[in-house]
């Protein structure tokens, strides 16, 4: 059975003036005086005794009193009263503070942090995108209940760990390479069916998962972010306006052939006057230009469903920018521009779809003459790069905002400051035809001074 503080507060130091006391009595002892020696023992004790009693008791509460203090969480329920000897009082006092600053400091720190959760659950319950945050194991942190109910995972579950928590096991394929890529960002499509799975033609439910690694510092573990967005509309709407577009430009195109057939006969064969000259060279022109328009829109839908084969040729680079500086040099002319030309020497070989190629380059160069403003320059260029040839063409135009530039490869991206006729389409399409050839496209601006659109294609022929 253990003592307590002040018994064992008595022993020690009973222990420590009864060695002096012990040796004053042995030698009391000999001189005969037993008696006196007793009282020297006696007299040792009581002193230490009375000594300890004004300390021992004190000490033993304030030991008490921090063990209930943990035990209630933090709380003190009742401060220690003050007794004993100014020492002890002054401990005692001091240790109640201590105990109420710990206390409120706490509680103002936990109050902190409920309040910091609530606005981050009120945050992303008012997102309309489903959110998780996972550490690298897979288990909940925190999540909003949309991404509960696309995931089906039941609410009452205590322990909630991906992907095998997912009642929808569509996702399970998708999240479990999220949690094993050691990339920053990852992105992935998932379809769903909706309540149809058993039948031949369920209905789905379309679904974008993104998601971005963070640091867990608590833990100092990586965890992820996982936004799960219903994109099934947007896919719709897609779909649609493809189905719009590719019905609309098989619709125009044989009546934009026979206007453009008849104005170029008609400019062989009607008498030659300024004006019908000038309204012919309209004619021909805007159907041109819609008929370019039209093949855009029919090479980006072929294009992105992967329904184009590319009809491979061996071709002379320098050949193409030459047919393109042609068709566009009279445009050039009329604007008062200076459009020029720089060509390898020699063969450039290619390896590559002709029409489909140069439609990119006629799309780069028509972009910059309607762009750059009457009196500015454009230059088309085609280089060898190792074994890549590269095409350039360059303007001073106003040029593209940065935060832009990322974008205008999109479709239907357009800069809403430059509100001329189109799409949005003819920088897509290029974007498609490069990346089939195998090759990549990029743009170097500078707002206020022009901008300078490249792309390479693998050289050499291919004999076959």
């Amino acid at each position: 059975m253990s003592m307590n503080l002040t018994a064992r507060l008595v022993c020690i130091l009973f222990a420590t003036a009864a060695f002096p006391a012990l040796v004053f009595a042995w030698w009391l002892g000999l001189g005969g005086g037993y008696a006196a020696a007793a009282a020297v023992l006696l007299s040792a004790f009581l002193g230490a005794r009375a000594i300890l009693q004004g300390m021992g008791a004190p000490l033993n509460r304030m030991s008490g009193a921090v063990k209930a203090f943990k035990a209630a969480d933090y709380r003190l329920e009742s401060p220690l009263v003050k007794e004993g000897w100014p020492e002890t009082a002054g401990l005692i006092s001091a240790l109640n503070r201590l105990m109420l600053e710990l206390g409120a400091y706490r509680s103002f720190h936990l109050n902190q942090v409920v309040e910091e959760r609530a606005k981050a659950q009120a945050l992303i319950e008012t997102i309309s995108d489903a959110v998780l945050l996972v550490d690298d194991r897979g288990r909940l942190i925190h999540s909003n209940k949309l991404a509960l109910s696309i995931l089906r995972v039941e609410a009452e579950t205590q322990d909630i760990v991906f992907p095998d928590s997912a009642g929808e096991a569509v996702f399970r394929p998708v999240l479990r390479d999220i949690l094993a890529s050691q990339d920053n960002f990852v992105k992935a499509e998932v379809s769903v069916p909706c309540g149809g799975a058993e039948q031949e033609c369920p209905i789905y439910r379309d679904f974008r998962v993104m998601s971005n690694q963070f640091l867990l510092a608590a833990f100092r573990r990586p965890g992820r972010v996982i936004v799960i967005r219903d994109v099934t509309m947007e896919k719709e709407i897609e779909s649609a306006r493809e189905t719009f577009f590719q019905m609309i430009t098989h619709d125009m195109r044989a009546p934009l052939t026979s206007i453009q057939g008849y104005a170029e006969l008609m400019e062989k064969c009607v008498p030659r006057s300024d004006r019908t000259e000038k309204y012919l060279s309209a004619i021909v022109n805007s159907s041109k230009r819609l008929n370019g328009m039209i093949e855009d829109i029919l090479n980006t839908i072929k294009l992105e469903r992967g329904g184009m084969a590319l009809v491979l040729v061996n071709v002379d680079a320098a050949s193409l920018c030459a047919r393109v500086y042609e068709a566009y040099e009279p445009l050039a002319a009329r604007r008062n521009m200076i459009f020029s030309v720089t060509l390898p020497e020699g063969v450039m070989p290619l390896s590559a779809d002709a029409r489909l190629l140069e439609r990119v380059i006629s799309n780069l160069v028509g972009n910059s003459l309607k762009f750059t403003p009457p009196g500015g320059s454009v230059k088309l260029s085609c280089l060898r790069e190792g074994a890549d040839a590269v095409f350039s063409v360059a303007d001073n135009g106003p040029g593209i905002p940065k935060e832009k530039q990322t974008e205008i490869f999109e479709k239907f991206s357009q800069l809403e400051e430059h509100r001329y006729m189109g799409f949005g389409l003819g920088l897509a399409m290029c974007r498609m035809a490069v990346d089939l050839h195998g090759g990549r496209i990029w743009v170097d601006s500078q707002e206020g001074r022009g901008s300078t659109f490249s792309f390479s294609v693998p050289g050499g022929w291919k004999h076959g």
